[in-house]
């Protein structure tokens, strides 16, 4: 079980509908890791969804800018997803503190995004919920590198198909043009 490696510290990371994130320690290396704690309540979780999203960190092992799944492990409860942990914190928080970036570094940034995104997109994998919420920067003194993370709003693995039937609208409200959250309204009135 997790307790049985893993040991909480009490630094929660982040938290949404699926449940939190928070920092958690080996007991036998003594290294820090991130965990996001999926509770398995009826109605807010789905194993398939779940097993779905393991699946694709799986495939991205050894991509340099997407987060690295260790281990999970499956309890009655709850789901442990095992990451390495990231000390810069989302993008946003960059964004919102810094301001502005140097063109350099907003130029890196994309750069790393667009190195992701096509590791996905070769995959049959959208991610689906691009959103500075979900960009990690790997240092806390730099929004440079950054590592793409939360993928559970991602399009099932297609190898067979280049671009995946996507006909849900999903993703971050705040984040989507206009005109398509009223393509979602005016579909919903029908």
């Amino acid at each position: 079980s997790f307790h049985e490696t893993y040991t909480l510290t009490g630094e929660t990371l982040g938290e949404g509908s699926y449940g939190k994130v928070e920092t958690c320690l080996n007991i036998f290396t003594e290294i820090e890791y991130a965990v996001k704690i999926i509770e398995k309540r009826p109605g807010l979780y789905s194993r398939c969804k779940v097993l779905k999203e393991i699946e694709i960190y799986h495939m991205c092992r050894g991509q340099p800018n997407i987060i690295q799944l260790i281990e999970y492990f499956e309890e009655e409860e709850r789901f442990c997803l095992v990451f390495e942990k990231i000390s810069g914190g989302p993008l946003l928080d960059h964004i919102q503190t810094r301001i502005c970036f140097t063109e350099a570094e907003a130029s890196a940034i994309v750069k790393d995004l667009a190195s992701a995104i096509r590791y996905l997109h070769n995959r049959g994998i959208a991610h689906r919920d691009l959103k500075p919420d979900n960009v990690l920067c790997v240092h806390s003194h730099s929004p440079c590198p950054v590592k793409l993370c939360d993928f559970d709003l991602c399009s099932p693995a297609s190898i067979d198909i280049s671009t995946p039937n996507m006909l849900t609208p999903v993703g971050s409200l705040e984040y989507m043009a206009p005109e398509v959250v009223q393509t979602f309204l005016i579909e919903d009135d029908d």
